[in-house]
């Protein structure tokens, strides 16, 4: 779904659609039946993971642990670390972030595995703080 987020984006606003946000609670739920149907494939690598968030640009807005200049907010504070279902939820919530061709901020299409990287690695930040 984070591929597909730029084209149902547009498509959501040709039919004067609004984005569903996703609580904590519903992505748990839908985890939850995912892993049920065993949807869910292995776990990712924390290590992989931050290169992930290096490659994909993700470092470049985020802060980490107080760096200052970054436009978005510090992964390390982030209270949407709690679990798997946050995480997604807030990753599900991102993808739908208006980014404009030309800005700063570029659409990073990711593999499943990236995926599962990356969320690895934020999941290890909740340690971290």
């Amino acid at each position: 779904m984070w591929n597909k987020a730029p084209a149902m984006t547009a498509a959501m606003k040709a039919r004067g659609l609004s984005v569903v946000r996703l609580q904590s609670a519903e992505m748990a739920d839908i985890l939850a039946y995912l892993y049920s149907v065993r949807y869910v494939g292995p776990g990712g690598a924390p290590r992989r993971g931050v290169l992930v968030a290096a490659d994909k640009g993700c470092l470049g807005c985020h802060a980490l642990a107080g760096e200052r200049g970054k436009p978005a907010s510090d992964l390390m504070r982030s209270k949407h670390l709690d679990s798997p279902g946050t995480i997604l939820g807030a990753l599900w919530n991102h993808a739908f972030l208006d980014v404009r061709p030309g800005s700063s901020a570029q659409w990073a299409p990711m593999t499943g595995e990236q995926m599962a990287d990356l969320m690895a690695y934020l999941q290890s930040l909740k340690g971290s703080r």
